[in-house]
């Protein structure tokens, strides 16, 4: 591993002067981390336990940002793990792949898994085992395709509303024109019809993330005040990367040889819960739906939060990690 000092700081952002945790502040530390042609910004935090129960490895959904999770880091070096989170490529302050820093553009999702599994490796003697890797939708799709792949080997894989079939999308037809739109020079194009144009968010009555309104105020406020956080509608070239990734990670569910945990949400009307349990019995994975809740567990409520850490609590005692 390079030595961490090497590596620049990295910013992070805080709305209107808003404080981080107060247990989260002086155990963590940012960085800008170089990988091939991009930098990626990076998180590391260390649980305050003098014997960490173990590592998280976190990949967020797209859109996000480290500053979203703040909360939930917190929640997990309070239970004694220490964690590790990235900013994946074209979005967050890591760099971006397109001049329009608004489009949400990859070329293929094993772009975000090798990102996932350089940084891991780089950090890798800083995060005591078991090696827990962790993703939410986007995330989710990303750390599956990472374990499936072998860019990480992680002792378990655990995924909210992993991002395994898409309502938008869920149909032959659909799934056919956007790829051949985007093979036949639309890939940079951002999909007509999206809420999220310019990387603003819309009014909470209307959104489909969470019900919880003060966190979705807090999310809101980082797009809201700072431009460079912000990312607008998916191109066809990343709904293509993600059919691709999708098709690849659902065929291969067999493949899985690992402890895994599929979270869903119950009231989820981006991802297709069902995709979720398909998902979970093929690959012979533990599957819990946290009814109700909207697309962002993490950005709930307590009610439903807290019903995500006891089934997580429950899979590690289960798989004695």
């Amino acid at each position: 591993m390079s030595q961490t000092a090497s590596y620049e700081r990295a910013e992070i952002i805080q709305p209107g002067g808003r404080p981080i945790p107060a247990a989260l502040e002086p155990r963590m530390k940012l960085y800008y981390v170089p990988h091939g042609d991009m930098t990626l910004r990076v998180l590391h935090a260390v649980s305050p336990s003098a014997n960490p129960r173990g590592s998280i490895i976190f990949s967020p959904g797209r859109t996000e940002f480290i500053e979203k999770y703040l909360e939930t880091i917190t929640d997990f070096i309070e239970r004694g793990f220490n964690v590790l989170i990235i900013d994946p490529r074209g979005q967050g302050l890591s760099d971006r792949l397109l001049d329009d820093r608004l489009k949400s553009y990859v070329d293929d999702f094993q772009d975000y898994a090798e990102d996932f599994g350089f940084v891991a490796r780089e950090f890798e003697p800083l995060l005591p085992k078991p090696h827990l890797v962790m993703g939410h939708s986007m995330g989710g799709l990303i750390a599956l395709q990472s374990v499936l792949t072998g860019v990480v080997n992680p002792s378990a894989v655990i995924c909210s509303a992993p991002m395994l079939g898409l309502y938008d999308i869920d149909n032959h037809i659909m799934r056919w024109t956007i790829s051949a739109l985007a093979a036949i020079g639309f890939r940079e194009k951002g999909l007509p019809f999206q809420a999220q144009r310019r990387g603003l968010p819309v009014p909470f009555k209307q959104n489909k993330l969470t019900s919880d309104k003060d966190r979705y105020g807090h999310w809101a406020s980082y797009f809201q005040t700072t431009p460079r956080l912000r990312l607008g509608q998916p191109t066809f070239g990343w709904i293509r990367a993600a059919i691709k990734s999708m098709s690849y990670v659902n065929r291969n569910a067999g493949e899985l040889n690992i402890p895994c945990l599929i979270v869903a949400a119950g009231g989820d009307p981006i991802v297709d819960p069902k995709s979720n349990e398909t998902f979970a019995l093929a690959s012979n994975s533990d599957f819990k739906v946290v009814p109700g809740a909207k697309h962002e567990i993490f950005l709930e409520r307590d009610i439903y939060r807290d019903q995500f850490f006891e089934f997580f609590e429950n899979f590690l005692k289960k798989h004695a990690l």
